[in-house]
């Protein structure tokens, strides 16, 4: 019973967790929620049913972007983490020194998912340390990747499968069987469109995470991988004002786009398809157990195929060129490109167990069809 009604929390509280920028999706989400059950448990106007019908396609969108927000922000901490994990030789320089065993970042004691985990909480507290750098950023790119990414699967996959849109009523016509190509297609269409057009809040929440840490009061930080350096960066608007002014459009905010959108096709692609696959194989009863065993599996998988594109996505975005990533992978090697797994992998998964359920627990309230 509780798991019935999540959703509707969840959708209530992102209301005051999320940005300005998000709010009006949320609450056309609380609207559509409420509508939903008024138009399935009373007869009204049949002019007003039909017009709610026909919204399927926003009913995808708006099932879809709330949870994906929900999940990102609860294990934000993860995604710090693994930026942080992969950026460490990046000031090398900055901070090499004989006194540790890690030259690599004098910030970090052990460089380490759990010993940069365990020192951040120490210096700075789980929430402002680990939970909230670059929140406001990952939200609101949540809300806009989401509801493109999973909002579309469906109705890509029916279309690219020839059955047309996924919740249409096709009378007696028989259905194409869904292949995997299908299913990979329309993640990889999907997740491209998602990355392409939230591409600038991705560089935004990566930089505000790169650089968070505790802030003296001559507006120094004095923990973090700037540790005695100044704060260039102070919430999602400004930084994105200040990255457009000093590096503009495509060499800023857009900065790394191709490697950002081929990751994102990739993940989406890996994530949704190994999701709808194993959701056809398993053939268990819709519910919460299948949704959960499916989604964590479908995390792993997707973020092992992805890391070293995620690695480089990561480099990128701090203002670095393919030049620079070729110099990191003859540094310190292929395995570079798998720094942070552990976290990743913690987090894809986790998020994919919160993410999926609460999505398909929106759709079954507004009425639309489980992926």
């Amino acid at each position: 019973l509780y798991l019935r009604y999540l959703p509707t929390i969840i959708a209530s509280s992102l209301i005051t967790l999320t940005p300005p920028a998000a709010l009006a999706p949320c609450a056309f989400v609380s609207f559509l929620l409420l509508r939903s059950r008024e138009v399935g448990n009373q007869p009204g106007p049949p002019a007003l049913h039909g017009a709610f019908i026909k919204m399927s396609l926003w009913r995808e969108f708006a099932a879809a972007g709330p949870g994906c927000a929900a999940a990102n922000g609860l294990l934000n901490c993860f995604e710090t983490t693994k930026v942080k994990l992969q950026l460490l030789h990046r000031y090398k320089h900055s901070f090499a020194s004989s006194e540790h065993h890690h030259p690599l970042n004098a910030a970090y004691e052990t460089p380490t998912m759990r010993g940069i985990m365990t020192q951040i909480t120490k210096e700075e507290g789980v929430v402002r340390g680990l939970m909230t750098p670059g929140l406001s950023a990952s939200l609101t790119r949540s809300m806009l990747y989401g509801a493109y990414r999973v909002g579309l699967y469906s109705t890509f996959r029916e279309y690219l499968a020839g059955n047309g849109h996924s919740n249409e009523n096709n009378g007696n016509k028989k259905e194409r069987e869904v292949a995997l190509k299908h299913r990979l297609m329309s993640g990889v269409l999907t997740g491209g469109i998602g990355s392409m057009l939230s591409c600038p809040l991705d560089v935004v929440r990566t930089r505000l995470q790169a650089d968070s840490g505790l802030i003296q009061s001559n507006n120094v930080y004095a923990t973090g991988l700037r540790k005695g350096k100044a704060v260039r960066y102070r919430g999602m608007f400004q930084t994105l004002i200040t990255i457009y002014k000093h590096e503009g459009l495509t060499r800023g905010l857009y900065r790394g786009a191709s490697v950002t959108v081929a990751r994102a096709s990739l993940l989406n692609g890996a994530q949704l398809a190994s999701y709808d696959t194993l959701k056809r194989t398993l053939n268990w009863d819709e519910g919460p157990i299948l949704h959960v065993t499916c989604a964590l599996s479908s995390g792993i998988i997707a973020q092992t195929l992805i890391m070293p594109v995620d690695t480089i996505k990561s480099q990128m975005m701090l203002g670095d060129g393919y030049k620079s990533v070729i110099q990191s992978i003859q540094r310190n090697g292929t395995f570079w490109l798998f720094k942070g797994w552990a976290p990743a992998c913690v987090g894809q998964g986790t998020i994919m167990v919160l993410q999926m359920p609460l999505i398909e627990e929106f759709r079954r309230l507004l009425g639309v069809t489980a992926i």
